[in-house]
């Protein structure tokens, strides 16, 4: 049982758990397949897999949950109950369910971005929480109806964003965030929100210098025992390669660095893995994702996750884990997730800071924009069109201008969507959802604002799903040292422009990891961790040939959601080269997969 994690023990995050609370708890459920009964107490039954804990403090307050913490303990997050939730301090991963038995009322938690899945799901007066999606969908008293509105964030973001789920009535629990379950009643509150006060200054040097010591205490921290086997994502990039270096000039065994590379040009980092590595001396170990094995590894992609994942990235993340798992028994890895959002290193964020300027411009300025804009409207020149789509994005104000990356359905309403989908969801329901998120916290600056937008939404929503969605399936856990909420609140004291500075990201970073990370790598052109579906789709005929036979298959049809014209064209525009439609094609196969496997007949 993980009762207590101390710092730097390894905790097991790869369970799942069912509870279900109210005077009929024990009435509606039946144990799952392949779990046990380790709760049964007044109102309140649970069933669990794996690592799974559970305790009672004081007072009387019981507690389960999972937790991988720094500095803490697991039974000091009691007092949540009493709605003072100390986890607000805690750093590391966690979800935490509380109750008292007898007692109508039940308490939970997720950590500040809900790098574990907690769901809810309420039928009568019972109360059903579970770590897994699909242990709610096969709950008799779930009808199992698909929500058109969480499937059209789905298109658009390639995930679904809390609260909504695929699911109608199934609620994924928001990153900080504490759910209240009391007398029948549901309702949850925001815990944490990352601030940005640009409450410090000075020169940048010494800035530099005391975000470095920042930066090396937390990789610190989360490093795990020597005596689990462990290692670390390295693509080569500057957060991963700054963890791996950090961490192996640090006194102990030799780390281990795991890279997945393609043979396809312009996705394959491995050469770039490698001077990290070797410029620290970990042990780097690599393997390449050809097209066959990526095909193969479509399947598994569906089966790990409990809601379709239409990041294509999935499949490296999951033969990344592959590898870990295959070297050693590795249990834990350490990722870089999130160092983009904290220190200024997406490549959105500098297109942004110019676009912003724009949008500041006294209005007859911008009218001469508008003019070309115009112009340029309706040219086939690859180039015109980016000055037409930088004049018609720049003229937006954010979050709208920040949507336009991920408004595919949006964009194309009417073509994709068929008349009965549509007329279930409104044209903006996505860009309203982002509007919500980009609302909250306080005031911030245009750059801030953004930042704090991924955090809770590309980080919280779709990278750290999909990084625990992959080691979960080869039972490891991670670990992410630049998501410690200490560090995440000193980078919000520092100002802007030590994030962006003109069109230079990560400025402040980069002067940091001087002398820690190779010149090579900290110079080097952002790349990301894709795969080329885009090059398979164009040239490889197998897998172009199972991307029609699943996307036209009489099931999917029969969803009539989607037109099949419409769908044609995407793939016909993408073949001949005229746009790359590769990531919206990918999110419609592994929808429909998903479906197939995990709803249709159930």
């Amino acid at each position: 049982m993980n009762r207590v994690t101390e710092p730097g023990a390894a905790a097991d995050l790869t369970g799942d758990f069912i509870a279900a609370f109210g005077p009929q708890a024990n009435a509606p459920l039946a144990p799952p397949a392949g779990f046990v009964r380790f709760i049964d107490a007044p109102g309140m039954v649970a069933y669990s897999r794996g690592g799974v804990a559970h305790g009672a403090a004081a007072g009387g307050t019981a507690w389960l949950g999972m937790a991988d913490l720094v500095g803490s303990r697991f039974e000091d997050g009691t007092a949540a109950y009493a709605n003072t939730p100390p986890q607000a301090n805690w750093r590391g991963r966690f979800v935490q369910v509380l109750w008292r038995p007898g007692e109508d009322r039940a308490v939970a938690l997720t950590d500040h971005f809900s790098t574990l899945s907690l769901y809810a799901f309420q039928h009568g007066d019972t109360l059903f929480l579970a770590s897994d999606l699909r242990l709610l969908a096969a709950l008799d008293a779930c009808t199992r109806e698909i929500d058109p509105v969480a499937v059209y964030h789905y298109l658009n973001f390639g995930c679904f964003p809390a609260p909504t789920t695929v699911v109608r009535g199934i609620h994924r629990v928001e990153p900080g965030t504490r759910l209240l379950w009391e007398r029948g009643k549901l309702a949850f509150e925001r815990y944490f929100i990352p601030e940005y006060p640009e409450d410090v200054a000075g020169a940048d040097d010494a800035l530099a210098a005391a975000l470095r010591e920042r930066i090396v205490a937390s990789v610190h921290d989360y490093r795990p025992n020597e005596a689990d086997a462990w290692g670390c994502f390295l693509s080569g990039g500057t957060d991963s390669s700054s963890i791996v270096t950090i961490l192996s000039r640090q006194s102990g065994g030799r780390v281990r660095a795991f890279s997945i590379g393609f043979d396809e040009e312009g996705y394959d980092e491995l050469g770039y893995a490698g001077i990290a590595a070797a410029a620290c001396g970990a042990e780097s170990i690599t393997a390449r994702v050809g097209r066959a094995q990526a095909i193969a590894l479509v399947e598994r992609v569906v089966a790990a996750y409990d809601q379709p994942f239409g990041n294509a990235s999935a499949v490296p993340t999951l033969a990344c884990a592959d590898l870990a798992a295959e070297h050693g028994g590795t249990r834990t890895m350490v990722a870089g997730d999130g160092g983009d959002e904290i220190f200024g290193g997406n490549q959105r964020y500098a297109k942004d800071h110019v676009m912003e300027t724009y949008y500041r411009l006294p209005r007859p300025v911008k009218a001469v924009g508008e003019l070309v804009r115009r112009a340029a409207g309706g040219s086939r020149s690859h180039f015109v069109n980016r000055v037409e789509n930088f004049f018609t994005r720049a003229a937006l104000p954010n979050p709208d201008r920040f949507y336009t990356d991920d408004s595919f359905a949006s964009d194309h309403y009417g073509e994709l969507l068929e008349s009965a989908f549509r007329a279930q969801v409104p044209h903006d329901s996505s860009l309203a959802w982002m509007r919500a998120v980009y609302a909250l916290g306080g005031a911030a600056a245009p750059l801030h604002r953004i930042m704090r937008l991924d955090l809770l939404d590309a980080i919280a929503q779709n990278d750290l799903v999909k990084v625990h969605g992959a080691c979960k399936a080869r039972g490891i856990s991670a670990r992410f040292p630049y998501l410690d909420p200490d560090l995440v609140r000193y980078t919000g004291r520092l100002p802007a422009r030590y994030k962006v500075r003109g069109t230079h990201k990560r400025y402040l970073f980069k002067r940091a990891m001087a002398g820690i990370l190779p010149e090579a790598v900290i110079k080097k052109k952002k790349q990301g961790f894709g795969l080329p579906t885009a090059v398979w789709l164009r040239h490889d005929a197998a897998f172009q040939a199972m991307v029609r036979e699943v996307l036209f298959d009489g099931r999917a049809h029969a969803r009539g959601w989607f037109s099949v014209p419409f769908i044609e064209k995407l793939l016909a525009e993408h073949s001949d080269g005229s746009w790359d439609y590769s990531s919206e094609i990918w999110r419609l196969l592994v929808l429909e997969l998903w479906l197939r496997k995990h709803l249709d007949g159930r």
